[in-house]
């Protein structure tokens, strides 16, 4: 969970909600993520993909954001 900084004012927000995993984009709806693994993640009908990269001690430091192609890492806010 947390918000992760895309671009300078594009914001990924993660939220949990009985046990369900969603994403939020600024000025984009919500959409839920479906695990994979216990990292890696993807989007019902969009061809995104995302990694949550961990640290040594376990904590999420920032995600990888696959699309169309690129791959963007969104480093943690909060």
């Amino acid at each position: 969970m947390g918000r992760y900084e895309l671009a300078s004012d594009f914001i990924l927000t993660i939220t949990k909600e009985h046990d369900r995993l969603y994403a939020q984009a600024t000025g984009q709806s919500q959409v839920e993520l479906f695990a994979e693994t216990e990292t890696q993640f993807f989007i019902i009908g969009v061809d995104a993909q995302i990694t949550f990269m961990q640290d040594p001690q376990g904590h999420v430091k920032h995600l990888i954001l696959y699309q169309a192609g690129q791959e963007i890492t969104a480093p943690k806010l909060n």
